[in-house]
């Protein structure tokens, strides 16, 4: 059996094409091959075959493609239904071939092989990655698929090609990569490293003259399209061009001094595909941090604020996405554990960001000062975009700022962060109501739930609008399609039983409350506990403190460590007021006795 995504989506048995009928059905298995053994949701699925024009038996269809390819494909792979979705597998005695698993390791033995100085063998192998490539990746799927996977594949075969420029040029291969190179600058006109691959190749023929125009052309159209001159590597390549002698061709390598062209870093994944909202937010994270991108100052640093669960990792990834043309050099995503018991230090923070972008534990310095110069010799004069997500602390985050101009630091972060100097900061809070029906109508289908919209609203009213928790109650509808969301809404009404209701597959709102709670103090939780008997009803510090037998003061103190852990909210609509999320309400009830750390 042998499986093709790097062109027209298509399977073989025994040599024999399998007949894939319809761009539906090809995106199904696409969807699966592309989760490499992975659990594809049902809502996934769903957006990948309909996008928001969601029929009224979309789940009776996807069950009906899984059931289709099962029989298609045999025994060489198993389909299982694995809530909240389904998981193809290879099976163990089949001698099945996948194109793009034979291209990502080819391209990644290519690599090693490259910074290892071997450069033929990282030619030979990274020439062979790019003959798994037939054509447009992802041909003959549904536009959703294709608008959100083909950009990624196709980014990952241009890395490949100029890796394997990298080895042939230093092979002394520049005269045949000429022809290839030019078409390759035509296809993407402001991809800097084939310009630059270019011009060392002209320069290197002798045609000195012509690899400054390649220089002088792609610096016009740079700015007529992006408004931002080349990065400083191509600057420094153009002006050791200027200054040395034309080379004649040789059959050896001739000698022209040629800056090290870095790697770029791209470890930003796309946001979901049901992104809901947040436009005034979005529109304050792109402005500043695009600002940031021609600025002459330090590093733009951003912070966004909320409670876990609220969608800032989301934001951020929404963010990023929209900026990637005003960062080209990097776009690093770092995971910083704020919700862990043991987030990581600084040193091994650094560590991860050091590695990400090309240096190896063996080349790393040993001390957080150390770390801190290499991470940042690398990110000099580079346009790069650093993604902190979900930060424990101002030590980490002091730690991985690039403190380079022309860069943007993102940070969200359940803590306020409030040392941090020189930072735009953004409170995101939950959902509107509308917000959170939209973002339900996404995952279960928008028919259902424009069917019972009051039972929309209360769904998500019980879930206190956080995304999160919409989010699972669309999961548990989109697999239980025999489920109304009145029955889904009852389940909820219990606020001892909420919390086990919020859970399926790999979703746990528990995991999502309980570690703010846990790391309160003694005193601090057991108060929570006593003020969640109130409800969601709003009260002010005097009820507060009656109830706790404190005074006023002492009960401010409590409510600040309260707020601040986001399980109190300021009640806006009466000053003087606060309020217990309806989840941290549920949380308290169904925890009666808890164990928490100070």
């Amino acid at each position: 059996m042998r499986f093709q995504v790097l062109g027209p989506v298509s399977a073989w048995s025994e040599g024999v094409p399998i007949k894939l009928r319809g761009p539906k059905m090809r995106t199904v298995l696409a969807s699966l091959l592309l989760a490499h053994g992975r659990v594809v949701s049902d809502s996934r699925l769903m957006g990948n075959l309909w996008d928001d024009q969601l029929p009224t038996t979309t789940q009776a269809q996807i069950q009906t493609y899984a059931s289709r390819l099962r029989g298609l494909l045999g025994t060489a792979v198993s389909i299982e239904r694995q809530p909240p979705g389904y998981r193809l597998r290879f099976t163990s005695d089949s001698q099945t071939q996948f194109d793009l698993v034979e291209f990502e390791q080819l391209s990644r033995q290519g690599r090693e092989a490259l910074a290892d100085g071997r450069h033929q063998d990282a030619s030979n192998l990274l020439r062979a990655a790019l003959t798994k490539w037939n054509g447009q990746a992802l041909a003959g799927v549904t536009p959703h698929l294709a608008t959100v996977e083909q950009p990624g594949l196709e980014e990952s075969r241009l890395l490949t090609v100029e890796k394997c420029i990298d080895a042939e040029l230093a092979l002394g291969k520049h005269e045949a990569l000429i022809a290839e190179l030019t078409a390759l600058v035509a296809a993407e006109p402001t991809r800097e490293r084939p310009a630059m691959q270019l011009m060392t190749g002209l320069h290197r023929c002798g045609r000195t003259a012509d690899a400054l125009a390649v220089y002088r052309s792609f610096r016009n159209n740079l700015i007529d399209s992006l408004g931002i001159d080349p990065s400083v590597d191509m600057q420094r390549l153009h002006q050791s061009i200027l200054t040395s002698e034309p080379t004649i061709p040789t059959t050896a390598p001739a000698t022209v001094p040629t800056p090290r062209l870095p790697p770029s870093t791209r470890s930003l994944q796309h946001e979901p595909s049901d992104f809901v909202g947040r436009d005034d937010e979005l529109t304050t994270t792109y402005h500043v941090l695009a600002d940031s991108a021609a600025q002459d100052g330090p590093a733009t640093m951003c912070v966004v604020n909320g409670p876990s669960g609220v969608g800032k990792t989301t934001l951020a990834l929404r963010t990023g996405r929209l900026l990637r043309n005003r960062f080209p050099d990097h776009q690093l995503l770092l995971q910083l554990g704020g919700k862990t018991t043991n987030p990581p230090t600084p040193v091994d923070a650094l560590g991860t960001a050091l590695n990400a972008l090309g240096l190896s534990a063996r080349q790393q310095p040993d001390t957080l000062d150390g770390r801190i110069a290499a991470y940042r010799s690398i990110l000099a004069e580079a346009r790069s975009l650093v993604v902190l997500d979900d930060a424990a602390n101002e030590q980490q985050v002091r730690a991985l700022d690039p403190g380079s101009a022309g860069c943007g630091v993102l940070v969200t972060s359940r803590f306020a962060l409030a040392t941090l100097e020189g930072t735009t900061r953004l409170p995101l809070d939950t959902f509107s109501p509308d917000e959170s029906v939209e973002l339900l109508a996404k995952i279960a289908g928008s028919a259902r739930v424009t069917a019972d919209r009051d039972a929309a609203l209360r769904i998500t009213q019980l879930c206190g609008h956080l995304p999160v928790a919409v989010r699972i109650c669309g999961a548990i509808l989109a697999a239980r399609a025999h489920w109304s969301l009145a029955q889904l809404a009852d389940r909820l009404a219990d606020p001892e039983r909420r919390l086990d209701e919020l859970r399926i597959g790999d979703l746990d709102i528990r995991s999502f409350l309980a570690p703010a709670h846990d790391r309160l103090p003694d005193h601090v939780g057991d108060a929570l506990d006593v003020l969640a008997t109130l409800g969601t009803r709003p009260f002010t510090c005097a009820t507060a403190a009656g109830l706790l037998n404190r005074s006023v003061s002492a009960t401010l103190d409590v409510i600040d460590e309260l707020i601040a852990a986001h399980l109190l909210t300021v009640h806006h609509a009466a000053p003087g007021h606060y309020r217990i999320p309806e989840l941290v309400v549920a949380l308290a009830a169904s925890r009666p006795t808890l164990q928490r750390t100070s």
